[in-house]
């Protein structure tokens, strides 16, 4: 289809328009009915995630762009496009729980879940330095709204500000490095900008440094991390899971595109990026040491979790990319699997936040209790679980990418190892007997027990038969 000199293939399209449709359903169900119950509306949000999954189906292994080439479908996008839609149904499922969205609209709140998923699938397959920006913009500004949703807890507004504030300097950043990027090269397709990175002229590299600071903001990367612990731990439970999981999909979906077609993946002005990959692994796994906050636990995790998965890219070609693309599903099953443990305990309140909360928890939930090991324990890398498998990738990636790609490998063995004692202090709470009263665990519910199960089957099912799923990734590459 083609409107004013502008080619739309409604094919490549096909998951954000279902996406955008069930949106709009969700607001105008909200605004016809009466008191539409907010299961009903997050139920339709689950179901557009599944059509959305049948219209991303087709693309796969599939190579083409649309809207004049400024959008794509290729391999840096089907596999992240999935996680983030995955993503967005597992949030929606612990958002249903009843203390998970207290004070707020349901259809509100289900509408900028999906809107904010959307611009995260814009990001994914964007080829232009505008559409990047675009999708990051309304990423962002949707994200902002929903960290504050946990109003009136004073957490809850100190996050949204915060992010907010620190989210739109960091936007300032992006606009103007992709400005520099654009003058150094003429054009904001990022295939033009491989020319320009070829010979490093100074305006490159200092727009690129720009935008590598505005992606570091997104990716939690070390030292513009600080935002990230007063934010996971002040937004709602279900929001915190959202943003550790699909803003870090959406932002390496950039990067890897930005990497290997602008650079091939290896350039001396990707230092910058190796030294911000090696921080983050450490200060996130030093830093979760004191953490008596499951969520602040979790938030430093992730800090040290998005510098391992920096290393995939400091590798040899598609090999590079389908590891990292590995350890992101790894990643995203038992994030999204112990932060649906923490919603289901509290029935999506704060109550399990703590990790004191947690002590004996194996004498009273045995079988919650063994989950959130597994999720844990996947983690930490321990053999057998999806997480050790995915950091063998990387660090096979990373030893094969020269003297930088050895240091990110022995920065990931080093924040593995601490990461090991930080999820075992919660699995030794769990497991020890504790003598006195004992905290109130919120009764099941099957929407919850939904995302804990896949999240349970799908650890193990990487970690016991990996290769399986490594060859369906390749083979989409």
């Amino acid at each position: 289809m083609t409107i004013q000199g502008v080619n739309f293939d409604f094919g490549i399209l096909g998951p954000i328009s279902v996406l955008v449709i069930t949106g709009l359903v969700v607001l105008l169900v909200d605004l016809v009915g009466r008191a539409v119950p907010r299961v009903v509306l997050y139920g339709i949000g689950v179901a557009g995630c599944a059509g959305a999954f049948i219209a991303l189906a087709p693309l796969y292994g599939r190579s083409a762009t649309t809207v004049n080439g400024a959008f794509a479908t290729d391999r840096f996008s089907w596999g992240f496009s999935a996680v983030l839609i995955f993503t967005l149904a597992v949030t929606l499922l612990l958002s249903s729980l009843r203390n998970a969205d207290d004070g707020n609209s349901p259809a509100s709140y289900a509408a900028l879940l999906i809107f904010c998923t959307i611009g995260g699938l814009i990001m994914a397959g964007a080829t232009t330095l505008i559409g990047i920006f675009l999708g990051i913009e309304e990423l962002s500004l949707a994200l902002y709204v929903l960290a504050g949703t946990g109003y009136p807890r004073p957490a809850s507004e100190e996050a949204a500000l915060k992010y907010v504030l620190l989210g739109s300097l960091a936007s300032g950043f992006l606009i103007y490095g992709s400005a520099l990027l654009y003058g150094s090269a003429g054009s904001v397709s990022l295939s033009a900008l491989s020319a320009a990175a070829s010979s490093l002229p100074l305006l490159f590299v200092i727009g690129f440094g720009l935008l590598l600071v505005g992606l570091a903001f997104k990716l939690a990367l070390s030292p513009f991390h600080l935002w990230t612990p007063d934010v996971y731990e002040g937004s709602p439970i279900a929001i915190t899971a959202y943003m550790t999981v699909a803003v870090k999909a959406a932002t390496f979906a950039v990067l890897a595109r930005f990497v290997y077609t602008v650079f091939g993946h290896d350039s001396v002005a990707l230092v910058p990026l190796w030294l911000l990959a090696i921080f983050s692994m450490l200060v996130g796994s030093f830093g979760a040491l004191r953490q008596r906050n499951l969520k602040r636990l979790l938030a430093y995790s992730s800090i040290a979790q998005a510098g391992f998965m920096v290393v995939a890219l400091s590798g040899v070609g598609e090999y590079g990319l389908s590891s990292l693309l590995f350890y992101l599903v790894a990643y995203a099953l038992m994030n999204l699997g112990a932060f649906a443990v923490i919603a289901m305990l509290g029935d999506g309140d704060e109550a399990y936040a703590d990790i004191d909360a947690y002590r004996a928890l194996f004498y009273r939930r045995p079988w919650v209790a063994v989950a959130l090991t597994l999720f844990l324990f996947s983690l930490a890398g321990i053999p057998g679980t999806a997480g050790f498998y995915g950091k063998v990738l990387l660090l096979e990636q990373g030893f094969a990418g020269g003297p930088w790609g050895i240091a990110l490998a022995l920065a990931l063995i080093a924040g593995s190892i601490v990461s090991i004692y930080v999820y075992f202090q919660v699995v030794w709470a769990m497991f020890v007997p504790q003598e006195g009263e004992q905290p109130v665990t919120a009764g099941n519910s099957w929407l919850t027990w939904v995302p804990v199960a896949v999240g349970v089957a799908g650890v193990v099912a990487l970690g016991v038969i990996p290769q399986v799923f490594v060859s369906i990734v390749s083979s989409s590459m």
